[in-house]
């Protein structure tokens, strides 16, 4: 074998291998005890690769199209080739045999089922990323904020008009720390594809109607969903910046519809998280690696954490507490 051992365990378990290698690295499991326990743990390590895939299944008749694309490209209008085959005799100055255009029909069929996934998950890969560098952005702002305000981070308030997650987004962008609003839209969202959006003022949002008041909560922090502020001896308490390493700040919203509570933004797949010390993470799951659920507080309500190691975070026009008011 040529290849490293590490190479032939990931050919083996990606089915690259050809027939002989893969007999041989089969003979080398059997023996050796190790071996099968690296491949295992290169198993576990790709398994949350395979999560960020989704099955592909090619259009309704691709194959038919392909061919009449082949057959078009090499001087025969595409309308003259008949639907259901793609073999009829070759007529006179066809610069190619059927069998070549069966062939290149064939080739060219397998790069769109193999490219197209490929296409979808670097498309994907380049929305996650575009998040990320969003809520990096997000977080350097509240992090200036939480420097000149006592450490803390932007107050949400129990009752009124004022008292929803997202008035981050307002207050940040008052206060200067915001300089583009549209950071607060996760490229993959649907509120992204919108051009108008805009974040309203903290004093439209004290003006606006009963009507409007309703809207602007709901979009004002974006496809984001904020930290909520915590219970400590009865009383509601507003989230500090402590720099922890596992306390979240910000995230993809979740949907409250799906038992999961993984947003639409990356396709249900996952979210993107902010956490205290400015790292963010692509987590599948709406669990933290501690147990923390991001979405729900220790009482599995979307409301103010149970302690201040409680993260919960709430889309935009959710009120920390239960029942509070909008006047």
């Amino acid at each position: 074998m040529t290849n490293s051992t590490g190479e032939q365990l990931l050919g083996h378990l990606l089915g690259a291998l050809d027939e002989a290698e893969h007999d041989a690295v089969e003979a080398r499991l059997q023996e050796d005890p190790q071996l099968r326990d690296r491949l295992d743990a290169l198993q576990r390590q790709l398994e949350p690769l395979s999560r960020l895939l989704r099955p592909y299944t090619p259009p309704s008749g691709l194959a038919n199209r392909t061919c009449r694309l082949v057959f078009a490209q090499a001087g025969k209008a595409a309308a003259n080739v008949p639907v259901d085959s793609c073999a009829p005799p070759a007529p006179s100055g066809w610069p190619f045999s059927w069998s070549d255009a069966a062939a290149i029909a064939t080739v060219l069929l397998a790069a769109v089922v193999v490219l197209l996934p490929v296409i979808q998950h670097t498309r994907f890969r380049a929305q996650v990323v575009a998040c990320q560098e969003n809520l990096r952005s997000l977080g350097a702002a509240l992090t200036q904020y939480s420097d000149r305000h006592h450490q803390f981070f932007p107050r949400i308030p129990t009752k009124g008009r004022l008292a929803a997650a997202g008035i981050y987004a307002p207050t940040l962008a008052q206060e200067q720390y915001l300089s583009d609003t549209r950071r607060v839209l996760c490229p993959g969202s649907p509120q992204a594809a919108k051009p108008n959006f805009r974040i309203p003022s903290l004093s439209e949002l004290l003006m606006a109607s009963n009507e409007q008041l309703p809207v602007m909560r709901s979009t004002m922090g974006g496809s984001y969903a904020y930290a909520l502020g915590f219970f400590s001896g009865g009383r509601y308490r507003d989230n500090k910046n402590r720099n922890r390493s596992r306390f979240a700040v910000l995230a993809d919203a979740p949907d409250p519809l799906n038992p999961g509570c993984i947003g639409p933004n990356h396709g249900g797949l996952g979210q993107n998280v902010l956490f205290e010390d400015g790292r963010v993470e692509f987590i599948t799951s709406a669990l933290l690696p501690n147990g923390d659920h991001l979405f729900l507080n220790a009482h599995q309500q979307l409301c103010a954490g149970a302690d201040e190691d409680d993260c919960v975070l709430a889309p935009s026009d959710v009120a920390p507490l239960p029942g509070s008011l909008l006047h």
